[in-house]
């Protein structure tokens, strides 16, 4: 099974990730052409490559987003999915080019939250202001909200971790039945 876990920045895509890493599933690394925020690690969080680098690279899909570049290579899928279920954290376009290529093997996941949520998160993980308003001015204008409608599950973070992960596992048990 392929998860694809979309939805907008500071939703909270990422946390959903680590819990399912917690769960033995293996994330598909994007690259990107975007700098590396304070403690994120290259190969961990994301490839960081400069543009050049970034179009040399097979991919299932790729994205511009908010100034920068982000893709998952072919190799990566390739690999990963061989040894079990993985999951990647992309946007739309990227969780419909993943739908069009694995077709039933893919599971789509949106992350939901407050735009004030949003701003918090953001802030919180150290972006910068004109980071912040461009990120949601992005929201607001490609209407992210209405994604939620291509989603297997959407999951409402708004609560708490506690309650994220609850409604992770239950989603997780549903999906597998689809």
């Amino acid at each position: 099974m392929i998860y694809i876990i979309i939805g907008p920045s500071g939703s909270g895509k990422t946390l959903v990730g680590e819990y399912l890493k917690e769960k033995g599933i293996r994330e598909l690394i994007s690259h990107t052409t975007r700098e590396p925020r304070p403690g994120e690690v290259n190969g961990e969080a994301y490839h960081f490559v400069d543009e050049p680098a970034f179009h040399k690279i097979l991919k299932v899909e790729e994205n511009f987003y908010a100034g920068n570049f982000y893709g998952v290579s072919l190799e990566e899928v390739q690999k990963k999915s061989r040894e079990g279920d993985v999951f990647a954290v992309t946007d739309i376009n990227g969780a419909k080019a993943f739908k069009e290529k694995y077709e039933d093997s893919v599971r789509i996941i949106y992350v939901e939250s407050s735009p004030r949520k949003l701003r918090e998160r953001m802030k919180r993980r150290g972006d910068s202001r004109q980071s912040i308003r461009r990120r949601i001015d992005t929201y607001r204008k490609n209407k992210e909200a209405g994604q939620r409608f291509y989603a297997d599950v959407i999951l409402d973070n708004n609560y708490s971790k506690k309650t994220l992960f609850k409604m992770v596992d239950h989603a997780l048990k549903s999906m597998h039945g689809k």
